[in-house]
């Protein structure tokens, strides 16, 4: 039985149609759907490119598809139509696929991190010119392999699925801004000490940015529930020298999010004006921040 926050009202079919989508994973139909929504009222050229995170895909399509290559008959008759869906970049290319994006396409699969690391690959592809904007987010779904891969890895956690994209652009060619990603810093704990990497990933991006601790109006965290929570609070708090008025903490009420727990935490932060950071931590010993004025 699975124990987990699944967004129930969402169903592929009914989301997006019966139209391909009769093998589509839902990792895939949730960004899908997302985009759409984001991008309904907003007109793309064919440089937006779309970045987005995830742990691996759809663990679900992954399992089933090589139950089905172990088990039955031969020649392997596995459902061709499934291959797609069991690839890691799958969510990204099907949301350029049906919302005509020919823009850069990247998928970074970088655990809790996926979400600033996507941010800061999307700030390269702007700043470099290589995209007019960017479709950047994460996705992760809730399923009895992914519940069964991370219990074995970290421990018994209540899963939960969602996607969150957003539209990044270019400082001053924003049509609607509601908010300012002043930086983003990142940090490995060789040392396995992950409090000291993001103390000092928040330290670097205030001290780049010309802020000082106390300037931090509001915090959003990664790590609900899990032993990388006291490690997170602690290291905002030594950084900042005590917490923020505010720490937003999406994971406690929609669950380990994994992946997507980064784009969660920055719409969260976008309700409250200000300075706003966003920290991030991951078992494998990545840490990173994000800065933000939020307006």
């Amino acid at each position: 039985m699975l124990r987990g926050l699944v967004a129930e009202q969402f169903v592929v079919e009914d989301a997006l149609g019966k139209k391909g989508t009769a093998s589509m994973d839902r990792c895939s139909a949730l960004a899908v759907a997302v985009a759409r929504d984001l991008l309904a009222d907003v007109e793309v050229d064919v440089l937006t490119g779309v970045v987005l995170g995830t742990t691996s895909g759809s663990a679900q399509t992954q399992w089933e598809f090589t139950s089905d290559s172990l088990t039955r008959r031969k020649p392997y008759f596995v459902n061709p139509a499934m291959m797609p869906y069991a690839l890691m970049n799958s969510a990204a290319s099907q949301v350029a696929i049906w919302h005509g994006l020919r823009g850069p396409n990247s998928t970074i699969a970088g655990g809790r991190m996926s979400g600033l690391s996507g941010l800061r690959y999307s700030a390269r592809l702007l700043a470099t010119g290589r995209a007019r904007a960017v479709v950047c987010g994460a996705v992760e779904e809730c399923s009895m392999p992914r519940a069964w891969l991370e219990r074995h890895r970290d421990g018994d956690r209540l899963p939960g699925e969602g996607a969150a994209v957003m539209l990044l652009e270019p400082q001053g060619a924003a049509r609607h801004p509601l908010a300012e990603v002043l930086g983003v810093e990142t940090r490995v704990a060789v040392d396995g000490d992950l409090r000291a990497a993001l103390v000092e990933c928040v330290r670097s991006v205030l001290a780049r940015c010309g802020y000082a601790a106390g300037d931090v109006d509001t915090a959003a965290v990664s790590a609900p529930g899990s032993r990388l929570a006291d490690a997170e609070h602690a290291g905002i708090e030594q950084a900042l020298s005590g917490m923020p008025a505010k720490v937003l903490d999406p994971g406690a009420y929609l669950g380990d999010l994994g992946a997507a727990v980064g784009p969660f935490q920055l719409v969260a932060m976008l309700a409250e004006p200000g300075l706003g950071l966003v920290t991030a931590l991951d078992a494998d010993g990545n840490a990173g921040c994000a800065l933000l004025r939020v307006s």
